[in-house]
């Protein structure tokens, strides 16, 4: 399993937290350390639409210009990756935003 993220968010904790309490191995990817690349976006766009990866409620969202806004990208996405959802988990070819162990 594959949790993606930043490592001060509580529901990171809190999926880490379940895989420990139900013996799942995994791999955290902190996106402030390891960042994100057009690659890793691809492939969660995939599965997801930009607009259902990214957190129009976040504080990151919030300080973004209007015009950055209405003009949602890729490339603000990677300048930006606290913009996306989290976690967002990879689970055997399976993606899903938002803590949702019963799909894992």
């Amino acid at each position: 399993m594959k949790i993606f993220g930043i490592k001060n968010c509580d529901k990171i904790k809190k999926t880490i937290l379940w895989c420990a309490q139900n013996q799942r191995m995994c791999y955290f990817h902190d996106y402030r350390v390891d960042g994100i690349n057009e690659e890793l976006l691809n492939h969660f766009l995939q599965q997801h639409s930009l607009e259902e990866l990214v957190n129009k409620k976040s504080t990151t969202w919030r300080n973004l210009s209007d015009d950055e806004k209405s003009n949602l990208n890729k490339n603000l996405v990677i300048n930006n990756p606290t913009l996306l959802k989290r976690p967002i988990v990879e689970n055997n070819g399976a993606i899903t935003v938002g803590f949702f162990p019963e799909k894992w």
